[in-house]
């Protein structure tokens, strides 16, 4: 069987990806001094000494750039989450390692946390939703194999309340919207509850706002990690009911 060979870039393509590269490192630099406000082209131009037209041989705009930093950003997070999970031995140690791992993540990357949670550029509503929702599904993807794999492992009655018709088909919708498979809308339920609970508190200690409660982040995420583990042991891992 002959060997394939992948081609390796010519220079001119090593060039513009180390560019481009260089162009959103700027941007993230920005991003810690000023938010996503402070991205200027113009700015990393004089920073790059480059002619104010040649940035947007890389960039055809300001929100082409940002949505690049959001798309990263989505996907440094699904990897990281992925890369916790993988190799953890039961359903509940690989849920518990996601959960865990999203804090780890935010922690270590900050800025690029606060770029896509704490403003509305990484809804993906506001900023190129063809390529930001896709790319944030990717992490929440991992929450809800996560979460469905433990779901209906033990015979324990769930305590989440029950899902009404109306929660169902927005449950249901956001799932077809996302490409969350035929998972049950009790599972879709928690981990949207979850994804809020989680980032709360993720967002409150970056913030500095847990500091006067006396009660540090690290027992308060810990407690939610728990509490959510027991909530998706009770629950039906899928349904055909959607």
């Amino acid at each position: 069987m002959p060997m394939t060979t992948t081609a390796r870039p010519t220079r001119r393509e090593e060039r513009r990806a180390q560019t481009v590269e260089e162009i959103k490192r700027l941007a993230m630099r920005q991003v810690s001094e000023g938010g996503p406000d402070a991205v200027s082209l113009s700015g990393i131009v004089r920073q790059m000494s480059m002619s104010p037209a040649a940035v947007y041989r890389y960039f055809a705009s300001r929100d082409a750039l940002l949505a690049d930093l959001v798309v990263d950003a989505y996907d440094e997070l699904a990897d990281a989450l992925a890369a916790r999970g993988r190799g953890t031995g039961t359903a509940t140690e690989h849920l518990e390692a996601v959960l865990q791992g999203t804090r780890a993540w935010a922690l270590a990357n900050g800025n690029a946390y606060r770029l896509v949670f704490h403003t509305g550029i990484g809804s993906g509503e506001a900023l190129a939703p063809e390529r930001t929702v896709g790319a944030a599904s990717r992490s929440m993807t991992v929450l809800v194999d996560a979460l469905s794999a433990v779901a209906g492992s033990s015979g324990h009655a769930s305590t989440e309340p029950s899902v009404d018709a109306e929660a169902a088909v927005a449950l249901g919708t956001w799932a077809e919207r996302s490409g969350l498979g035929e998972t049950s809308v009790e599972v879709l339920q928690l981990a949207l509850l979850t994804w809020t609970r989680l980032h709360g508190i993720i967002s409150l200690e970056l913030g500095g706002h847990l500091a006067a409660t006396g009660v540090g982040a690290p027992v308060l995420f810990d407690a939610e990690v728990r509490a959510t583990v027991a909530r998706a042991a009770g629950l039906p891992a899928t349904g055909a009911d959607r």
